[in-house]
């Protein structure tokens, strides 16, 4: 079952922040408090959601709203069992449900609706299919929300969903755009670079924990072969590493036991051969970011080092696609298993 909802979602993020330019100051917008400011862009996520609703998955799939929204508010707490038609799921599991209904006879029936000019054609076959077809899409919808590099603010996500299916949207588009591109080019950078400077300020303070000139802190936990380190920037690394954000969520790792699970379940389909398989990666130090490039040097191999990168010697004020913000710290697990001197 492909994803429906998430790329609706970080869309906003991602590709303001790409285009790397500041957003104009609403005025409105500069009125608000920071809570007022996430219950806003979560109102207009809801907004851009509902619009696909609408536009999409209502005449495409022809669905029950009333399921679809019930579902999605019980969804939104990550720890629900959701219980339709004798089917029970979960955040971990709804996927599989899906496939199992979403077929592709189903798919068929959809395609041949889509086509069909004499308004007879009918997609599902029972209420019953009908109803969980409209439960599931409504969960998905809720799993996506949760996964966004932002803040939302559940109530005032459902709360335009529904407005918008009766007509009632609170603002225009010009404000959303406007609004929108401000939080992703100010606000969610200001943010960032406050809240990273004060979790360094706290690992700073561990047990083991050093600083160098640039910034980087570091905890050495193995310092493998001092005989056998990198020197120059031209060097190449062979390493297995785990990047995490300061929320401990993982955004990258070539570890097979720290892959989030939705990776491991695509290498498992269309890489069987490597499930289960730690994923080593060569590169040169001069290939990577600013914080690798030095902290790589600091131990030999064998090694294993706890890397805490400031975002300036790391992805910047442009974050790096939809898990990374502007002005994020990072954190790395790093390995050293080869080193080749040039």
């Amino acid at each position: 079952m492909k994803k429906t909802f998430l790329s609706i979602l970080v869309c906003l993020a991602s590709a303001v922040i790409a285009c790397g330019c500041k957003g104009e100051k609403n005025i409105k917008s500069l009125l608000l408090s920071e809570n007022e400011k996430v219950d806003t862009l979560s109102y207009i996520v809801g907004m851009d959601v509902a619009n696909s609703i609408e536009k999409n998955m209502i005449p495409m799939f022809k669905i029950d709203y009333d399921v679809m929204m019930s579902v999605l508010v019980q969804a939104l707490d990550p720890e629900a069992t959701i219980k339709i038609e004798g089917e029970k799921f979960n955040k971990e599991n709804f996927r599989e449900i899906g496939d199992k209904y979403m077929s592709d006879d189903f798919r068929t029936r959809v395609m041949a609706a889509q086509n069909d000019t004499t308004g007879t054609a009918t997609i599902y076959t029972d209420d019953k299919e009908k109803n969980i077809i409209s439960a599931i899409l409504g969960a998905d919808i809720a799993y996506s929300a949760s996964q966004v590099p932002f803040d939302l603010e559940k109530k005032s996500l459902v709360t335009a969903i529904d407005e918008i299916h009766n007509g009632k949207g609170r603002f225009d588009e010009t404000f959303a755009r406007e609004f929108t591109q401000n939080y992703f080019t100010v606000v969610v950078p200001e943010k960032n670079k406050k809240e990273s400077e004060e979790w360094l300020a706290e690992i700073e303070k561990k047990k083991g924990v050093n600083k160098t000139e640039s910034g980087i802190l570091y905890k050495i936990e193995n310092a493998g072969d001092s005989n056998i380190k990198a020197v120059n920037d031209e060097d190449v690394v062979k390493v297995l590493y785990t990047g995490r954000t300061k929320n401990g969520n993982v955004f990258d790792s070539n570890r097979w036991s720290d892959m989030p699970q939705e990776r491991q379940e695509m290498i498992k389909s269309y890489q069987p051969d490597q499930a289960e398989k730690d994923n080593p990666i060569e590169f040169p130090l001069n290939r990577v970011i600013k914080g690798w490039t030095e902290g790589m040097k600091l131990i030999g191999k064998g090694g294993r080092i706890t890397l805490w990168i400031p975002s300036e010697l790391a992805y910047g004020e442009r974050g790096a696609g939809q898990d990374i913000g502007p002005n994020q710290a990072l954190c790395f697990d790093v390995e050293l298993l080869e080193v080749t001197s040039k």
